[in-house]
């Protein structure tokens, strides 16, 4: 057995009871210098009385330390009874006595994941034990949910992963391995270079404790899946020298004309630009998309339009099929402004499917009671009579009435307007009505619209 120290300044001999020796109480040591002896044995000498003092240098012995989860809040040390504890812990050193139930007890904030905290112990006389290590354990019930990877294939650009928001993650595709953390959708997307039909992916969440998910792996699987058509942003005209559009992302779209192909990537975004000569009124291309894997969408004709085809809404309503300038019309057919005086076209845009509206808006419910429309460019003026009966009134809700007129252009009235209609000239259209008279000026748009729609009609 340990003898107790305090027995330290009266024996330096050996004591044998019942035949088994025993360390000395050192407190022996000032009366006894040979052997005692109890039960029957004779001793072989006694120790002179001396005034020495015997110090202590026994070393406690290494304390026991509870290994600590990423969730503790607190750190059990075990050890001899008065010695001093010092627990260092990301360099830091603290100390706590070993009370008298032989526990000293240590409270911290949780720390992560492989985090080592080191325990000594040190007695009243300076011993040192020696050193105690634990490693900061994952609390298996505290563990982040497992992520979710998106299926990936072989024409995939990049991968997206979904979990946590705000929670990191490591991802891993064939040998290369990337972290990050999900976004506050709970998403994390990185761009990858095309993978072949069986590679690795896995991937694990992490907390900031450091505990780590189940770690998640599936592979690359083949993409059999054509993409969809490209969608134009507008149409190719004469004008045009690039189609642009969206379609897949990271895919590639690819337009044949007269056997020629060209082509051009698709970006993250989706959206593309691909450049190709200009194009007679009338020509035919194909358009398709190629995904990474080769797959092809179904291919789309596309026929070059007219120059000012994409500066006017195309309105389809069962048999009613109209075509207006975007500048004076809504994509709906409705007008703009309050006042509006301007070509469009029933069906296709012609010479002969070439009309003009005239139509009046107030809120007020007054009607103006149509009777002439004039109009009049410096010195110049043209007049038409309108006939009552071919005005069209409509009452809405509100309590508005919207006055409209609408009518084929005589030889005339296109002569007087090619001829007087510019950007620079002041063009005023008035409407003499029954009770009163609406004026205004045409503005820029309004101009563009007159001066664009004889063009498209071929005048």
């Amino acid at each position: 057995m340990k003898q107790p120290k305090y027995l330290s300044l009266f024996l330096a001999g050996t004591l044998v009871l019942g035949g088994v020796a025993m360390k000395q109480p050192k407190y022996l040591s000032l009366f006894l210098a040979g052997t005692l002896v109890l039960g029957g044995f004779a001793p072989t000498f006694v120790a002179a009385e001396t005034n020495e003092t015997v110090v202590d240098t026994t070393a406690p012995e290494a304390p026991v330390v509870e290994t600590p989860l990423h969730t503790s809040t607190s750190l059990k040390i075990t050890g001899e009874v008065g010695t001093k504890a010092e627990i260092l812990v990301a360099n830091k050193t603290y100390e706590r006595v070993v009370r008298s139930t032989g526990e000293a007890i240590f409270t911290m904030s949780p720390q992560p994941v492989g985090r080592v905290i080191t325990v000594r112990l040190v007695d009243a006389s300076g011993n040192v034990s020696e050193e105690t290590r634990v490693v900061v354990a994952e609390d298996p019930e505290q563990r982040p949910e497992a992520p979710v990877i998106n299926t990936v294939d072989n024409s995939a650009r990049a991968i997206v992963v979904t979990g946590t928001p705000g929670v990191g993650v490591t991802v891993t595709v064939g040998g290369s391995t990337f972290n990050g953390s999900f976004d506050a959708n709970g998403q994390y997307r990185r761009v990858i270079a095309l993978q072949k039909v069986g590679t690795p992916l896995s991937a694990q969440a992490k907390a900031k404790s450091g505990a780590l998910s189940e770690l998640v792996q599936t592979t690359v699987v083949a993409d059999k899946v054509a993409p969809a058509k490209a969608r134009l942003t507008q149409a190719v005209t004469t004008t045009s020298n690039g189609i642009a559009g969206t379609a897949e992302p990271l895919a590639t779209v690819v337009v044949t004309i007269d056997g020629k192909a060209y082509s051009a990537p698709v970006m993250s975004t989706g959206k593309f630009v691909l450049p190709i000569p200009k194009q007679p009124l009338g020509k035919k291309m194909t358009l398709a998309v190629r995904d990474g894997a080769g797959n092809y969408s179904a291919s789309e004709t596309l026929t070059v339009q007219h120059a000012l085809f994409n500066n006017f809404y195309r309105v389809t309503e069962e048999e009613f099929r109209a075509v207006f300038h975007k500048e004076v019309f809504t994509w709906d057919g409705s007008t703009r402004y309050n006042e509006t005086f301007a070509p469009f076209f029933i069906d296709r845009p012609s010479k002969s499917n070439m009309l003009f509206l005239l139509s009046n808006y107030t809120e007020d419910g007054d009607v103006v009671g149509f009777n002439k429309l004039r109009i009049r460019v410096g010195n110049a003026t043209y007049t038409e009579a309108i006939d009552e009966w071919d005005v069209d009134y409509y009452e809405y809700e509100d309590g508005s009435v919207e006055e409209s007129y609408w009518f084929i252009p005589s030889a005339k009235m296109i002569a007087f307007i090619k001829q007087h209609v510019r950007p620079e000239n002041r063009i005023v259209i008035t409407i003499e009505g029954y009770d009163y008279d609406v004026e205004w000026a045409l503005i820029a748009g309004e101009k563009r619209a007159f001066i664009q729609s004889l063009q498209y009609a071929g005048y």
